[in-house]
């Protein structure tokens, strides 16, 4: 068999603070870059207690445990992302569809199966402890009610009798009674029609296992070091293991590519673009037929010394609406849209923004995006107004 190649990842580029994108203020990769300073700090102040997390800060280590959300700057982090319900545009559909246009998708999918198949394996032991629970009940009862009646019987005066008989002792009735301490085997109740056996959960690890991480006919390739491939094909593949601690090695590794490569990314375009593409490159055309009408217009009423110097001022619209339609198509980023708290996902799809922390960040550029376009628009509209008229 060939093998396949794994997907190539500029593994370089994972540690997160040696990134020097033109967006510094990302809270996410600002949480990222401080916690190695931070765990230095917390290690060189143990107060002999090097893993106690209240040794530095009491204060701060009780509202760390309080905030059960886990955001970093009210960003979600990735685990609470794909564990948790979040809000638009920062949602687990979304960091899919982004993960999907960079050819990255069969890491989040196999994140998720791994959810899935942890579900699967507990409901698994739940059925095993619901069938056997009957059982131990009814040897409890069972014992309790021969203890009963041992007692009982102790406390009756016991009639003498001629005749020959015999009485039955505690090892007599433990003789008697042990048909039905007999217990059956484990296969006799997993393998039954309502219950889940070992059998599909051994299924699903082996299901996952030739999706992902197989090294020669995986369907979703993932990004895996080889060793990894290598003890998985060992203990599912001809092991057949199915437990789900198996996979933590190759889980760990693929959580932190997605971590530290990917999720802050997906953030800088949630945080920073609400226009989709195809959209920025129309306004791009627009802004630039806008501007060239502007221009036009200004050069037509200079050199045929036509109207007067209010009339300069229609050109104000065109620059403004022009520069406005530049600006989106080279940042990705409208600010009308975000005054409306909406987010263009794909052409003329659009999607409400309910972050909180977006939607401040979004009227923050908004606000720049606005006052820088109409400078321009007004410096470009008085340059002109103050051009004298020349007739050719």
């Amino acid at each position: 068999m060939e093998e396949k190649n794994s997907p190539v990842i500029p593994l370089n580029h994972l540690d997160g603070t040696k990134n020097h994108d033109r967006h510094s203020n990302n809270p996410y990769k600002s949480f990222i870059s401080q916690s190695e300073s931070l765990n230095q700090q917390r290690q060189s102040i143990g107060y002999g207690l090097q893993q106690d997390p209240f040794a530095i800060a009491p204060m701060e280590a009780w509202q760390e445990m309080k905030d059960y959300n886990l955001q970093v700057n009210g960003i979600p982090t990735l685990d609470q992302l794909l564990r948790l319900p979040t809000s638009n545009p920062i949602t687990q559909s979304q960091f899919s569809s982004f993960l999907r246009h960079r050819g990255a998708q069969q890491n989040l999918n196999f994140l998720l199966e791994l959810e899935t198949h942890q579900r699967l394996w507990q409901a698994y032991l739940n059925s095993v402890e619901r069938q056997q629970r009957p059982e131990i009940k009814s040897d409890r009862a069972s014992k309790q009610l021969l203890l009963q009646q041992q007692e009982s019987a102790s406390m009756m005066p016991t009639p003498w009798s001629p005749t020959t008989g015999y009485f039955e002792t505690s090892d007599t009735l433990d003789l008697l009674h042990q048909s039905s301490q007999n217990h059956l085997p484990l296969s006799s109740f997993i393998n039954g029609d309502k219950s889940l056996s070992r059998h599909d959960v051994v299924q699903n690890a082996m299901r996952i296992y030739r999706t992902f991480c197989s090294r020669y006919d995986a369907a979703q390739l993932i990004h895996l070091p080889d060793d990894h491939r290598d003890a998985l094909e060992t203990l599912v593949e001809k092991n057949q293991r199915p437990e789900p601690v198996i996979f933590d090695a190759a889980r760990s590794h693929v959580f932190d590519v997605l971590n530290m490569f990917y999720y802050p990314q997906f953030v800088d375009t949630a945080l920073y673009t609400n226009i989709s593409t195809f959209s920025a490159r129309l306004l791009m055309v627009a802004g630039l037929v806008l501007l060239v009408f502007g221009l036009a217009l200004e050069f037509t009423l200079i050199f045929l010394s036509s109207g007067s110097t209010s009339t300069r001022w229609w050109a104000f619209l065109p620059f403004i609406f022009g520069w406005s339609g530049i600006m989106t198509g080279v940042t990705h980023f409208n600010g009308w849209f975000a005054w409306l708290k909406k987010s263009e996902i794909g052409f003329l799809v659009f999607i409400p923004i309910q972050d909180k922390t977006v939607i401040k960040i979004h009227r923050k550029w908004a606000f720049v995006f606005c006052v820088a376009n109409i400078l321009i628009a007004l410096v470009n509209t008085i340059i002109f107004v103050f051009i004298p008229a020349h007739r050719l």
